[in-house]
């Protein structure tokens, strides 16, 4: 893996940023922000035309996107049990709320490996989250995974 450092790992599909999508992120968060459930209110009381996507859900799709983009899959676990672990962020901005009714897409690329022995590898990956249609990203990171072999 020290040799893929600096390659893109890969971009996922564009995923549709719906409100029920939002509506059940907030009823699970205990978020009830009228700026992600109500539509009218805003409409009326944001700069955004309407509601818009919590920044904790736009992060949370980055697992989705990384299965997507099939990471762990391109380590090898065919081969040997891995599975991989959250580990984090150095790095992670939200920069453009994400308007419901919109798509975003993930781009990934590998920034560093290391091998932390006993079956564990860190890896550390670029992440930035497209808005479709946006010149700003929606998210920009530098996203931690923490692979484990198991079995």
């Amino acid at each position: 893996m020290k040799d893929r450092i600096g390659e893109t790992l890969g971009t996922s599909r564009w995923f549709d940023v719906e409100q029920s999508l939002i509506s059940q992120f907030s009823a699970s968060t205990l978020d009830d922000d009228p700026m992600h459930l109500d539509v009218e209110w805003a409409k009326a009381n944001t700069p955004f035309g309407g509601t818009v996507a919590a920044g904790f859900w736009t992060t949370s799709m980055l697992i989705t996107m990384s299965h997507d983009i099939g990471f762990i899959d391109a380590f090898g676990r065919e081969a040997e049990p891995y599975y991989a672990l959250n580990y984090g962020f150095n790095h992670m901005r939200l920069i453009t709320p994400v308007p419901v009714g919109r798509r975003i897409r993930g781009h990934m690329r590998l920034r560093d490996f290391q091998d932390r022995g006993e079956g564990k590898f860190l890896f550390v990956i670029d992440v930035e989250v497209e808005i479709e249609g946006e010149a700003k990203p929606a998210l920009v990171a530098e996203w931690l995974a923490m692979v484990v072999r198991h079995g």
